[in-house]
Parts: C-alpha cells; structure tokens; sequence
C-alpha cells in the first residue's frame, strides 16, 4: 500500500488510543463501539456493508491510529461485482486502532 492508494479519512472521530473496540453486524449495517483517547464512548453505524474484516497487523507505511479511504481497492471491486452493485456507491475504508488492530469495512458511500 501507498500513499498514492490510500488516503486519510475523516469519520468525525480518532481511533488513536482507542480501547474496548466492539463490532456488531447486522447483515447489512455495522455498528462500531469503542472508548475514545478521552475515554468518551464512540458509536458508529457503517450502512449497507458488503463486506468487514479485523486484522492485527498494519501497513508500515501507514499511521496504526488514523482512519484511511483505500483507492482503487481490488477487494472493494470484486466485492461489488459479486453483490452486483456498483463500485462507486461504496467506499473501502480502513480504521487503525493502534495495537488493538485493524477494521477494513466496504460500506455505501
């Protein structure tokens, strides 16, 4: 991964220091839990997922605590070709929770 494919992403919060990460899918939405640097719970819902992973481990050219649009993600368009929906109505993002790991989700724009 690049600079040149992936790109930071503003949700309206920060993952950095984030503890008690928790996920919940619905079969279309996600929702996303976690206590922010502040110790503030943050709640967020990504609408008409395709597609979600968790992983542990991050781009080292990437932040571990920043939330990123990955560009022309080949995940993203296989994802769509086999939902049969189109590539531009969703983003792939990538949300890094410094040791804690790492969210990819394809949601609708």
């Amino acid at each position: 991964m690049s600079a040149r494919t992936a790109r930071p992403y503003d949700l309206g919060f920060s993952t950095a220091d984030a503890e008690d990460v928790r996920l919940d899918f619905d079969g279309a939405d996600l929702q996303l839990r976690f206590v922010d640097w502040r110790e503030r719970p943050v709640i967020h819902r990504f609408h008409d997922v395709l597609a979600y992973r968790w992983g542990l481990d991050i781009d080292p050219d990437l932040r571990d605590d920043q939330v990123y649009e990955i560009v022309d993600s080949p995940w993203l368009e296989r994802e769509a070709e086999l939902a049969e929906e189109p590539r531009e109505s969703y983003l792939h993002l990538k949300l890094a929770f410094n040791a804690q790991g790492v969210l990819d989700v394809l949601a609708r724009r």
